[in-house]
């Protein structure tokens, strides 16, 4: 019973309480671990008026103070995580500084949880912006439920979250449920034809860049002011000629509707009908009918010459 909350022994207790009612102060049971455990964790209280008793907080409240309580120590557990990260870059640059080993600004991570931990951390250190690159380099298929969410003590400092996806990597059947999990979560997303490497960045302090591009060869932490402007640079390039997928307020693009547009935005990217539709959710009929109207009004014999021509008449975001 509330396992995660309470151990075996504190449930049961607690559960024989909510069915025979309070029991006297004076009751064994009063002095068993667990239910000692049950007023550490507010799940019983002394009422006095009368006899003494020992008696159950109701569920509602009891489960939800506990629950309150967890999460609270979750969020001081991970700000102890990236305070004890931060202190250990210090030391560990006092250590090069003495011993002449590696750089300060440099880490080479090989382990997998190694490197998915410190993505995780740096995500919690940012204070104003979290960007990163996401590439068709995955072991398993994303579904929404692996969506990365913010802790509220992350969300309240207002960081700002952009993700840049390729174009390969929005090829399954689920992806438009990812990318309005990832929308729901806070994050700008936009795809391009083609990203070099997967990344993550973190204001403008650190960034986690793979040593090859399925980054199954290890990782770098950069923490190098010149490294991490750079790579910002690159994220800011590839983020100007990328394609929402989220279509901004606004309503038609010149002649375009909404659907067109968004057809159009995403023919530019190099997907195919069937990802187009995918992500639409429309039939790859409707998709190909929107596509061969664009070419007419484009007068363009191909989806080439069309993306030449849309961009030629600024139709392109």
């Amino acid at each position: 019973m509330l396992d995660g909350l309470l151990t075996e022994a504190a449930g049961a207790l607690y559960g024989e309480l909510l069915r025979d009612g309070a029991i006297p102060a004076d009751d064994p049971r009063a002095f068993w671990p667990a239910m000692a455990e049950l007023f550490d964790s507010g799940f019983v209280r002394r009422d006095n008026h009368g006899a003494p008793m020992i008696a159950p907080v109701e569920p509602a409240r009891a489960v939800d103070h506990a629950i309150l309580a967890e999460q609270r120590r979750l969020v001081a557990r991970q700000q102890q995580i990236v305070t004890a990260r931060q202190e250990l870059d210090a030391l560990q640059a006092t250590y090069r500084e003495t011993y002449g080993s590696g750089h300060a600004d440099l880490e080479v991570l090989t382990e997998p949880s190694r490197i998915a931990a410190a993505s995780v951390e740096l995500c919690l250190s940012a204070r104003e912006e979290f960007l990163s690159f996401t590439t068709r380099h995955f072991k398993k298929t994303p579904d929404a439920s692996t969506v990365m969410r913010l802790p509220t003590a992350v969300t309240d400092r207002g960081v700002r979250l952009r993700n840049v996806y390729e174009r390969a990597a929005l090829e399954f059947d689920s992806a438009r449920e990812v990318v309005d999990a990832c929308a729901e979560a806070g994050w700008e997303l936009r795809v391009t034809s083609e990203l070099p490497m997967k990344m993550v960045i973190a204001d403008r302090h650190s960034a986690l860049v793979p040593m090859d591009p399925s980054g199954m060869g290890g990782a770098a932490l950069v923490r190098s002011p010149t490294v991490v402007a750079a790579l910002r640079m690159l994220f800011e390039l590839v983020w100007g000629q990328a394609v929402p997928l989220i279509e901004p307020e606004g309503g038609e693009r010149h002649w375009l509707t909404p659907t067109q547009a968004k057809v159009l935005d995403l023919l530019a990217t190099g997907m195919t009908d069937g990802a187009i539709a995918r992500h639409l959710k429309v039939s790859e009929r409707t998709v190909r009918r929107h596509v061969s109207g664009l070419l007419e009004a484009l007068n363009a014999d191909n989806r080439v010459a069309a993306v030449y021509a849309a961009t030629r008449l600024g139709w392109l975001t």
